[in-house]
Order: structure tokens, then sequence, then C-alpha cells
């Protein structure tokens, strides 16, 4: 990757939010008199005097409909993401603020979009937006379920943007797009201290079931896989997050481009609905960018059902629509889609 001080050559190694660590195993130690567990990703340590490393926890959370409900219980969420360093969200349908799109014209911003944005900004995040909605159809610049901005909140205080990567819209055109369904936004951040920099690319792929619609999403991820390639070599730190709408395993092997691997290669559902599970959302990277001894095991699905039911009983008198689970009423207050997590930490010699 591409320091502003590099003196310390590092790479970014992907690590899965595990539960609890596995300590039982061999292996060799790094300098620091530790090392990442091969069988959670996990780093821990060995030696006295190790300390361990800082790690960037990520989150992709599609929100469905954001903020096209009344209904929706920001403060929950928004408190729910406090322990994590960035929140990259799909499907945020209006513009927060004020402001002008490329064109000149004027956004029409939504109060219930800004209560969300406030909510976050209660706990010390800041934001990068994109600076314009994109669409399947013809027609963007609407505040409406067809079209989404790209947004990704971040802890200032351990991060910042990287605005000397590549970062933005992957495509000229943002509406009906022939690769993509939803142009994809790139989030470029390096930590303060410059030991890290890396790029998230943040998509939206087609939905629903069906052999034409897995095909269009094998596209997409095979575009964003090309753009990547095109980038310049002293960047490397790409990673692939969100709604990829990936129906089965099956599915997921086939969509894969050449050499990236899925954070959820055991398929884990990670939309909310009981009757209907399915492993929609994804984190992939370039295996080639990461060691062996670093290569992730699974991601952590944050299980919105169960996170849910205390703040809700701590301000309804009415049943809670996750016990038993009502998916309309859940879905308006909370989303439809659990927050999929993930750290980055440092690793030596290798970019």
């Amino acid at each position: 990757m591409k320091y502003l001080r590099p003196q310390k050559n590092v790479m970014f190694a992907v690590a899965a939010i595990v539960a609890s660590a596995a300590y039982g195993h061999g292996g060799l130690l790094d300098d620091d008199g530790g090392h990442v567990h091969q069988s959670t990703g996990q780093y821990h340590c060995h030696e006295p005097e190790c300390v361990l490393p800082a790690t960037i926890s990520v989150v992709s959370f599609k929100i469905q409909f954001l903020e096209d409900s009344a209904t929706r219980d920001d403060a929950a969420l928004a408190e729910l993401m406090v322990p994590h360093d960035i929140v990259v969200v799909q499907e945020l349908v209006s513009p927060p603020f004020s402001g002008m799109y490329p064109n000149g014209d004027p956004f029409i911003p939504d109060p219930q979009s800004a209560e969300f944005f406030d909510a976050m900004a209660t706990h010390g995040f800041e934001y990068i937006l994109s600076p314009e909605d994109i669409g399947t159809g013809n027609t963007i610049h609407r505040n409406g379920s067809d079209t989404q901005w790209w947004v990704a909140f971040y802890n200032p205080d351990v991060v910042q943007p990287a605005n000397d990567l590549p970062a933005g819209f992957i495509a000229e055109s943002r509406a009906n797009h022939d690769d993509y369904e939803r142009v994809p936004f790139a989030f470029a951040f390096r930590t303060l201290d410059d030991s890290l920099d890396f790029v998230l690319v943040s998509v939206h792929l087609k939905p629903n079931a069906g052999a034409e619609n897995a095909a269009r999403r094998a596209h997409e991820l095979a575009s964003i896989a090309k753009w990547i390639d095109d980038q310049p070599d002293d960047e490397r730190g790409y990673i692939i997050l969100g709604d990829m709408n990936i129906q089965n395993c099956d599915e997921l092997v086939r969509a894969t481009p050449p050499g990236f691997k899925s954070l959820n290669d055991a398929c884990v559902a990670t939309n909310t609905n009981l009757n209907a599970p399915r492993p929609f959302d994804h984190v992939m990277y370039r295996a080639i960018d990461t060691t062996v001894a670093e290569m992730p095991r699974q991601l952590e699905v944050l299980n919105l059902i169960g996170l849910m039911e205390e703040p809700w009983l701590s301000k309804n008198s009415n049943p809670y629509p996750g016990n038993p689970y009502n998916h309309d009423l859940f879905r308006a207050t909370f989303s439809d889609h659990h927050p999929v997590a993930f750290q980055l930490i440092p690793s030596e010699d290798d970019d």
C-alpha cells in the first residue's frame, strides 16, 4: 500500500471478529511476540512484552430504505455501531442535509435521513457521502426507493479519508449502467498513524433469485474486480463489501471473481427474515494481498433481532416485533439485514 511515511512496509490483513478466541495451537511468533491464529483470524499474544496490534473494526450494514420509514429507531441502530470504527451503509434513499448535485441542482434534504446522521454524530462519527444518488433506471436525483446514496461513517480518532487513494464512483454514468445495477462507490481510509490504508468498495447488487439475476450479479462483481485491477499497483488494499444478494453457496462459488475470497464463504444468512434466510451480505478481498497465516476464517453477523430487543423494551410497551418475529414491522423499525463486521489489522513485509 501507499503511505505518507513509508518507513514500515505494512499490508492489511483481514480478520474475523469472533465471539471467543481459541488459544490451543502451534505457530511462529512475529517480532511483537504474538501472531494471528490460523483458525480464527484473531491476533493474540504469547510474550509478556507483546502489545496487541491496533485493529480497525469495519461494519457493512444494509438498512432497508434508510430513511423511508418514520418508525425507524435511529438511536438504537446508532448505539449498536459505537464499538466500530467504520460503518458502511447501503440503501440510503435521500440526502440528510442541504446541498447541490454536481449539475448545480439543489438536494431536497429529508428530515428522517437527518435523524440517523444526527444519531451517528452523537457518538462522534463523521461521514463521507456520495455527491449524488445512483439508480437502476434512467432517472436519478430523486428521493425514493428506486435510487440510493452511498455513505460511510467513521471514527475520526482512528481513521481519516485518504484523498490520495482511488475513491468515489467507479464508473462515470450514474443511472441504468451496463455493468452495474447501482454504480459502486469506493471509500478510501488511512489510520492516523499512517500504518494502514485501504479502499472499501460498497456495493448493492441485482436482487432476486433466478439464473438471469445471478448472471447479472456475477457480471457486476467481475466488473468491480476489473476496476480494481486497473488501479495503480502501489495500492492493492481493496475490499468489496455490501448487499450482494447472493442466494446460496453455489452462486457464491460461481460469482466470486478469480483470486478473491469471501469472509462469508460459509454462506451464513445475513437477512433478518426467518422464513427465507439467505447469505446476501459478503466481504470480499483478494487473497494475494494477504499472507497465508492471516487468512480470515469467518465474518461476524451481528444478530439484529437479539440486539434490538432491549432498546425496544426500554421505550415501548407494545410486544417486541422480533419476538415473535414480525418481518414487516421489524424491518420498518430496524432493517431487513443484520450488520456484518470484520477487522483489519496491520501485518509486516507485504502489500
